[in-house]
């Protein structure tokens, strides 16, 4: 059996746009949605935007209070 390389929360930026955008897809439609994007409310760039961008990601976690780790983001 082949075991798949994980990735790990400071490489979530990784993660193919083209995957993030299906599995929003996705989850519109296991919610029942008629749209993840309409309007001012957009599901594909919020969550491809939270995986591929630290800076921002760091910043919605603060909006959120959600702690993190952040020493990653300052490294050089």
């Amino acid at each position: 059996m082949e075991s798949k390389k994980l990735i790990h929360s400071n490489e979530y930026h990784l993660v193919d746009p083209s995957v993030i955008h299906e599995e929003v897809k996705h989850m519109t439609e296991s919610l029942g949605m008629a749209a993840g994007s309409v309007g001012d409310f957009d599901l594909y760039k919020v969550i491809s935007t939270y995986f591929t961008d630290m800076e921002k990601r760091h910043k919605i976690n603060e909006l959120l209070h959600i702690p993190e780790d952040a020493s990653f983001y300052y490294e050089k």
